[in-house]
């Protein structure tokens, strides 16, 4: 039914964009706890190397004071008030301790460097990552914050270059695991995403119930309108049969006795009480279908020759600045109802025929693996874009050069048809340039 149609549509919509919306504040959500996480972490980094600092260049300079400071400014340095000999004990006391010490229970680590890029001294709080350094890592020119992953384990380390005199002496790396708050942040977000889902569902079940509560007088009104079609439309057509039929009779038993004005206005009465008898033809039909007792009479038949058949009998009444020119493929069989693809195909040749004045009308018929294509094409002064997508509805006008005789339900029972045997109805136009229809349909 449309109405549920239109009622599932607006569901999904709605719950579509709700989900949409949290999906995003989600993303923006990670986006700044997890800035806000990354900077606090940095900043107690920072720290933890500003309050030690001192302790690192003491600790490059027990192992570089000879080498990298001349004799004469040792003094003039970081420990203005050693002697000789307090080098030589630091000289012992550098040999005699391990340059890296393990300690899990802390939260920062840090390395010392040489200009080598060689461990002096560290504490490490992740076992072997000192062995990153001696691998797979390219020192940079500047201070680098930097997060990796090694070994299934999160890191944030800095790294400092230490210089002296416009020269490197040493480099520090100070950082953290940060596995737990990698992991207590990924939780949150999958929780925050099935929630989201979670919620999204309901939201859509009690949207479409609502919609449901809503659409009540809306569907109860559309019943009575459909019921009112089909019930006046049943109800006109006997007065309308009398009607057609004693406008015959007087045609032919008075047509002496009528003036040419007389005779000019009973044709015209005559010619609207086709029109009339048609659209009410055209209204039993689709109430029909909206009322579920639309029913196809299926049968096997070729396809091909009917086609054929058509055309030329539609060759007779097609105006002679038209050219109805014909490509079918032979021997193409169907199963369907013989009477509805026969009214299919002429509405879509009338309707071509109507909108193009001068030019041709193309028809065509072939087999496309399981299915076949059907295609009405003309040269007439096609369709706009906005009326394109509207085509298809019932009494629907579009542009006014479009506005010929007709009751505007010809394209909408077309569709009607082609749904009714599973198939597909599209239209391709482009103004000015004519317009193509379109229809796929199963073999059986």
């Amino acid at each position: 039914m449309e109405i549920n149609k239109v009622k599932l549509k607006l569901t999904l919509i709605y719950s579509g964009s709700l989900l949409l919306i949290l999906m995003m504040f989600i993303f923006v959500l990670y986006l700044f706890i997890s800035n806000a996480i990354n900077k606090q972490e940095i900043e107690e980094l920072e720290r933890f190397y500003e309050k030690e600092n001192h302790e690192f260049l003491e600790e490059l300079y027990k192992k570089n004071y000879i080498r990298i400071i001349p004799e004469s400014k040792r003094k003039k340095r970081f420990f203005e008030d050693f002697e000789e000999e307090d080098y030589d004990e630091i000289d012992e006391e550098f040999e005699e301790n391990e340059p890296l010490k393990y300690r899990p229970e802390r939260d920062i680590f840090y390395y010392v460097l040489d200009e080598n890029f060689q461990l002096i001294e560290g504490e490490g709080t992740v076992q072997g990552f000192e062995e990153y350094f001696e691998t797979d890592f390219t020192p940079p020119s500047s201070r680098t914050v930097k997060e990796i992953e090694w070994d299934k384990v999160h890191i944030l380390y800095i790294y400092y270059p230490l210089q002296m005199d416009d020269r490197l002496i040493g480099s520090v790396v100070v950082g953290k695991d940060i596995t737990d708050e990698k992991h207590l942040f990924q939780r949150i977000i999958w929780i925050l995403l099935f929630l989201t889902i979670f919620f999204s569902l309901l939201f859509a079940l009690a949207g479409n119930f609502f919609a449901g509560q809503a659409m009540k007088p809306i569907i109860k009104a559309y019943e009575k309108q459909r019921k009112f079609v089909s019930d006046a439309s049943h109800e006109l057509r006997t007065p309308l049969s009398v009607f057609y039929s004693s406008i015959d009779v007087l045609a032919s038993e008075e047509e002496e006795h009528l003036s040419p004005f007389g005779k000019q206005v009973l044709e015209d009465v005559k010619q609207e009480a086709e029109m009339m008898h048609k659209l009410l033809d055209d209204l039993l039909f689709l109430a029909r279908h909206d009322q579920g007792n639309f029913k196809l009479e299926l049968e096997e038949f070729d396809l091909s020759s009917q086609v054929h058949s058509l055309l030329n009998r539609f060759k007779r009444i097609v105006p002679s600045q038209l050219t109805l020119q014909e490509n079918i493929q032979d021997g193409i069989r169907i199963k369907g109802d013989k009477v509805r693809i026969q009214q299919l195909l002429y509405i879509l040749l009338d309707n071509a025929a109507r909108y193009t004045k001068e030019g041709s009308i193309t028809c065509s018929l072939a087999e496309q693996g399981e299915k076949i294509l059907l295609s009405v094409k003309d040269t007439g002064i096609g369709i706009s874009p906005k009326d394109l997508q509207h085509i298809f509805e019932r009494f629907y006008r579009g542009d006014k050069s479009r506005k010929r005789n007709g009751t505007g339900l010809g394209l909408s029972i077309a569709k009607t048809i082609v749904e009714a045997h599973g198939g597909e109805i599209e239209v391709k136009s482009e103004v000015g340039n004519g317009t193509e229809f379109i229809i796929k349909l199963k073999k059986y």
